[in-house]
């Protein structure tokens, strides 16, 4: 299984014993960034290559061929999402930061596994995602922990139920999907630790 951990910083992946520090999990809007500017931002756990790239395989490269208009994620940007803040003012990121560090900080990495697709949206679906298993539980106490951290931030609590998955494509336009729901159902996904 692949070790995964929250800890400083947006996201945090721990493997093969190490801790890694990527960059802030952030997207600029266009252009060249003032310093004022907003910053589409989240907090999210990177996966390892391994499992990204079993996405790739399983899921993704079976599913292009379909009818319908979507954008697939590029392996490589594929994470878990634990809270998305959406549009903040870049100089809030670092002190925001400091703080999902400290209330993670000794938090035990967790063991995930990719297992299943589909969609979320119904018949019109919007998004095509890979499932996990495992320590799924611990996922959502550590999404908790981070939506009360922000809390003191501005931000608004989460309403919704956490549900753990990795977005592996965004639908542009539904036309078609009826065929790439089928094709989800019948993908046989190995799981991948």
């Amino acid at each position: 299984m692949a070790d995964i951990s929250g800890g400083p910083g947006y996201a945090l992946a721990r493997t093969r014993g190490k801790i890694q520090f990527p960059s802030v999990a952030r997207r600029k809007r266009g252009g060249l960034m003032a310093n004022s500017e907003m910053i589409r931002t989240f907090i999210a756990m990177e996966i390892p290559v391994n499992i990204q790239t079993a996405i790739d395989r399983e899921i993704t490269a079976k599913l292009r061929g379909c009818d319908v208009r979507c954008s697939w994620v590029k392996p490589h940007n594929i994470h878990l999402t634990l809270k998305f803040l959406g549009d903040t003012p870049e100089k809030r990121i670092g002190s925001i930061a400091e703080d999902i560090a400290f209330v993670l900080e000794g938090i035990a990495p967790v063991k995930l596994r990719l297992d299943g697709a589909g969609t979320f949206g119904g018949k019109s679906p919007q998004v095509v995602w890979a499932g996990l298993s495992g320590e799924t539980e611990a996922v959502e106490l550590i999404a908790k922990t981070i939506d009360s951290a922000t809390l003191q931030h501005g931000f608004k609590k989460e309403k919704r139920r956490f549900s753990p998955h990795l977005t592996v494509g965004r639908i542009r336009n539904p036309k078609g999907a009826e065929e790439l729901i089928s094709k989800i159902r019948e993908l046989k996904i190995e799981p991948v630790e």
